[in-house]
């Protein structure tokens, strides 16, 4: 009596766990059809959704409030909507036009916050014709450990208006660096001739990249178009730190020699 119930006990579960099995294929079979069917009906609500998602154009802001710009420069409305991220369907909640109008006569500067130049659209034009005319270039070095980010190093160059910043810290406007220096005409041609020189790879996803043994070196242009890449590792006697022609630059705009100190 024993040997048949040892021996009928795992036929028994095996029949269940088939069973169970066959159920379980069933309902994600229908719960795959319901969700292609929501799917199916719902592309078209999708593609509503990211069109009112997109941020609003600098022409059809002023065309919003009827304005043109010769009351307001176009690249300041640029930066203002970008610092906000306004939609086309948000401009009725308030008058964003006296905003922007009051922040440009107190001359309140918009286009310096980092966290978000880089929510731009990547560029699709290729580097040695971008770089003509980017306008913001942030080089940065950081450690990981732990997964925690540590001793994070940034260099951000505004090439529009001949600046370097230095920083150790992660500061969301690039103007409140530690240390500030102007750059000359030569500089920045220099810079835009030498950027490509120094770059391993391309980031195709910014968020996604760990920067233990080299730096990230980000940029944008004048209409928030970005593009991101992995710089070359660090000399082997400075490690870890920026290579040899960023901290040639650092020295001669700093007057002092880059040292990594943590």
């Amino acid at each position: 009596m024993s040997i048949s119930f040892i021996i009928l006990l795992p036929l028994l579960i095996m029949t269940l766990f088939a069973a169970g099995c066959s159920m379980n294929y069933d309902s994600d079979s229908n719960d795959k059809d319901i969700k292609n069917t929501e799917i199916v009906k719902s592309s078209d609500e999708k593609d509503t959704e990211e069109m009112d998602n997109e941020i609003v154009s600098v022409e059809k802001f002023m065309e919003y409030y009827g304005v043109t710009e010769t009351d307001i420069p176009r690249d300041y409305i640029l930066d203002f909507i970008m610092e906000y991220r306004f939609r086309e369907d948000t401009l009725a909640k308030s008058d964003y036009w006296s905003m922007v109008s009051t922040d440009y006569s107190n001359g309140v500067i918009y286009g310096t916050n980092t966290g978000r130049i880089f929510q731009g659209t990547p560029s699709e034009i290729p580097l040695e014709e971008y770089i003509k005319n980017s306008d913001v270039i942030v080089i940065g070095f950081q450690m990981y450990y732990g997964g925690e980010l540590a001793y994070p190093r940034r260099i951000t160059l505004d090439l529009k208006n001949k600046k370097i910043y230095y920083a150790e810290k992660m500061l969301s406007d690039y103007t409140e660096a530690d240390k500030c220096a102007d750059l000359t005409d030569e500089d920045v041609q220099s810079i835009r001739d030498e950027l490509p020189k120094h770059i391993s790879e391309k980031i195709e996803e910014v968020s996604d990249y760990n920067l233990d043994y080299t730096f990230s070196i980000m940029m944008k242009d004048p209409e928030y178009d970005i593009k991101a890449y992995k710089g070359n590792s660090g000399d082997e006697l400075n490690y870890p730190g920026f290579d040899a022609y960023w901290k040639e630059l650092y020295k001669k705009k700093f007057g002092e020699e880059f040292v990594f100190e943590k």
